[in-house]
């Protein structure tokens, strides 16, 4: 027999009830409070420093305060106190030449070059880029470079010798060069030019893609490349990743896109510890085997690629371990047009295990020797020991179809 509740009990219950929300809301507000008195306190205790600092600074300094060159520094400064290699500032034209490089733009003065294997001991230049300033300025591949704002290469490291070259658009930089035995000086400005990331070609039974960057044309070229090669009757793909240390993640996962099957390609743990799905691919591939060299310079987006095809496609490996970047970087942009760009996540392979801080060992381990490091520029398809123990694995991978 079911009973009737009285009306004073209903409220009574009622008021139960309110109650019980009332605290657990209070509680729940509470600590909400209290986590934001702490970053309203800490907040606050930052900015006194920094007027401080500010306050100290202008009525001391010997001279007048560059307001924006301090600014920029804060800003930069505040990104290294997280004390993370991975995350910096940009300035305003910074984050334009970022988005220049996504778009398949490389800054520079379009001239790779390494230390001349002659007894000169300078620099030699082993490729120059279509419609670059040192194309326009008439350097070509062979000519050696002597002097960088009247500094000679003898006694650079190629390191040194590619800081000295490097900057912004619109910075000019001196160059003395060797061309077939004439010494010419030129003044080259930086300026962003077209670069394709994707060379291919046909070798014997296999098809051997270099990818040299990732851009948002990666994945489009790639396409064609393989697509040409497919029709050609390539038995298998060899993929070079050596020396590709670009951040474009994104472009990175389309280009594998072209290569996998449909599924999810990479996931990404985020600061709540949550695992997340991070890429995926669609269900057009490239149905043959792929086969990927690696080396101490294949790092972020390209060490992602790498983990993506061997875990969705199966690929083997080649050459040495990578550079163990793996974790997720993106960028923000500022009201201002600058920019921070900070690590936002781990990436988590979908099999394979977390290469960050480690890097990915190689499935068939083959090193360089020391006079090859040093003069790769002179290796050839049929010469390099990486590639053409990537050919034999191709060929066996090709063999057990």
């Amino acid at each position: 027999m079911r009973k009737k509740i009285t009306l004073s009990a209903a409220i009574s219950l009622m008021f139960v009830a309110m109650t019980v929300t009332f605290c657990l809301t209070m509680i729940v507000s509470t600590k909400m409070f209290e986590a934001k008195v702490d970053s309203v306190n800490e907040k606050e205790v930052m900015y006194d420093k920094i007027a401080d600092i500010d306050r100290t600074v202008r009525q001391n300094f010997y001279t007048a305060v560059n307001d924006t060159q301090v600014l920029e520094s804060m800003a930069s400064g505040y990104v290294a106190g997280l004390g993370d290699v991975e995350s910096r500032y940009y300035t305003s034209q910074q984050v334009t030449e970022y988005q220049q490089v996504l778009d398949g733009k490389i800054i520079g003065i379009g001239a790779d070059f390494a230390k001349s294997r002659e007894d000169s001991g300078y620099m030699k230049i082993y490729k120059i880029y279509t419609d670059s300033p040192a194309d326009v300025q008439g350097m070509v591949a062979d000519d050696t470079i002597t002097a960088i704002n009247g500094h000679s290469t003898i006694n650079m490291t190629l390191d040194q010798a590619k800081a000295m070259l490097s900057g912004v658009s619109g910075q000019s930089v001196d160059i003395t060069y060797l061309h077939e035995g004439t010494e010419t000086q030129a003044t080259l400005v930086h300026r962003a030019y077209e670069a394709p990331s994707v060379s291919y070609s046909k070798e014997g039974d296999f098809g051997y893609i270099r990818i040299t960057n990732f851009s948002g044309k990666t994945a489009s070229e790639l396409d064609y490349a393989t697509n040409n090669l497919k029709s050609q009757e390539a038995k298998a793909l060899v993929i070079d990743l050596r020396d590709n240390a670009d951040k474009d993640f994104d472009g990175a996962a389309q280009s594998a896109d072209v290569l996998l099957k449909e599924g999810t390609t990479m996931y990404a743990v985020y600061n709540d510890g949550e695992r997340k799905v991070l890429y995926t691919s669609d269900k057009n591939s490239v149905d043959l085997p792929v086969v990927v060299i690696t080396n101490s310079r294949t790092g972020y987006a390209a060490e992602m690629f790498t983990t993506m095809v061997k875990d969705s496609a199966g690929a083997k490996t080649v050459g040495t371990a990578t550079m163990g970047k793996g974790s997720l970087q993106k960028l923000f942009r500022l009201p201002d047009g600058s920019g921070v760009e900070i690590t936002v996540a781990t990436l988590s392979p979908v099999t394979s295990s977390n290469y960050n801080g480690t890097g990915i060992a190689p499935d068939y381990e083959k090193v360089l020797d020391t006079a090859q490091e040093e003069f790769f520029y002179t290796l050839t398809v049929e010469t390099d020991p990486q590639i053409l123990r990537a050919f034999e694995v191709a060929q066996n991978l090709a063999g057990n179809q």
